[in-house]
């Protein structure tokens, strides 16, 4: 009837829990009580009985001045417990019968006859009486097992389905970064070349006028020019197009460019040339927590060098971010607090297992371990 679990509600709205405490360990009467309800009935049933016999003997051995009533309340209970209740009143009575056996084979002499069958039925009495609380224990402790059971299974389902929510939302928010990304590419970008061009052709148009305007309409194209740079990093960010063309290195080759120019600081990609391609949807987890990483460190930690490494041992593939800044936790506000809980959540998609370290004045450093297997399982 048991059975393990180990709840965990994720969402990507709230920390989730990093991982559940050691479960304490039970009760010895507990764990006896577990390791009973794994026996078989009719194998206690003969031990049971066994013990009842043993005891008669005992009985028989020490005289009626000694009550053995403890004893053989012993496999009553345990027949009880396994078997269930009619085997404990089977059992009881037998006891019963034994003891009065045992009383009267001894000769001891009653002040009147119907003494000891009187005894013998109260005996009886007492055993039904214990036979019945156990049976009913184990009753309840079986409805109560169910009702975990069921409510543990319903939860499970509540957190699956959540799960996979969440995963589509994730995926959601993917595919219209990308669609968002290819608009800015294809619809934005064009607009802005093509105004770059008629700007240029302006300014030929005045240079050979020598009207006044020359200057203006340079300066507006300098300006398209920018504008036209900046839209395209933000499309490649929205959207990597090299992670789905040249794979997951040149991608981050190219966010390390990025965001050296961007933010004024020193990106650098370290990355080991033996290192297994991956698939499309462990790589767009990947970039994205790089990505994560590198834009929070280049806003918030007032760093001047941000080092992205990826890496691979026998059994691992480690992605890292470290900078030189001022570490996450002297930024009163924490504006980065959903950045890292998305960080932790997109991990957790890909099986991978998370760790962040900051201390003041140090930096921080982001760590995202991957088992090689599933690396290669996803390609």
């Amino acid at each position: 009837m048991s059975k393990s679990f180990s709840p965990e509600i994720i969402t990507i709205y709230g920390a989730p829990p990093q991982g559940l405490a050691p479960a304490e360990p039970l009760p010895l009467t507990v764990r006896c009580l577990r390791w009973l309800e794994m026996r078989s009935p009719k194998g206690t049933w003969v031990v049971g009985t066994g013990l009842i016999f043993g005891i008669g003997i005992l009985s028989y051995i020490s005289g009626p001045q000694l009550s053995c009533s403890l004893f053989y309340l012993i496999p009553i209970l345990l027949i009880t417990w396994v078997a269930g209740f009619r085997a404990g009143l089977f059992s009881a009575l037998l006891a019963a019968v034994i003891w009065l056996i045992a009383d009267l084979a001894v000769g001891f002499i009653y002040g009147h006859p119907v003494t000891p069958y009187w005894n013998a039925t109260m005996r009886f009495g007492t055993f039904v009486v214990a036979a019945s609380l156990v049976s009913a224990m184990r009753s309840l402790n079986d409805h109560l097992e169910e009702r975990v059971l069921d409510r543990t299974a319903a939860l499970e389902a509540q957190i699956e389905e959540k799960r996979e929510l969440e995963k589509n939302i994730l995926e959601i928010s993917d595919r219209e970064r990308a669609v968002i990304g290819q608009d800015l590419h294809d619809g934005l970008c064009q607009q802005l070349v093509s105004a770059a061009f008629s700007t240029n052709l302006l300014h030929e148009k005045l240079s050979k006028q020598q009207s006044s305007g020359t200057e203006d309409t340079a300066r507006i194209g300098d300006m398209i020019d920018e504008a036209i740079t900046q839209a395209r990093n933000l499309a490649r960010g929205l959207y990597p197009v090299r992670l789905e063309t040249d794979g997951l290195e040149m991608a981050l080759r190219e966010l390390a460019a990025t965001t050296s120019s961007r933010f004024n600081l020193n990106c650098i990609l370290e990355y080991q040339d033996s290192m297994p391609t991956c698939g499309e949807t462990i790589g767009i987890h990947l970039y994205r927590i790089a990505q994560e990483a590198v834009v929070n460190a280049a806003k918030h930690s007032k760093s001047t060098q941000i080092i992205l490494s990826l890496s691979k041992t026998e059994s691992k593939v480690r992605l890292v971010i470290g900078d030189n800044g001022v570490g996450i936790e002297t930024v009163p506000s924490n504006p980065d607090g959903m950045g890292l809980r998305i960080m932790e959540y997109r991990a957790r998609m890909i099986g991978a297992k998370f760790d962040r370290n900051s201390l003041a004045g140090q930096g921080t450093r982001i760590t995202c371990e991957l088992d090689v297997r599933a690396l290669v399982a996803n390609q």
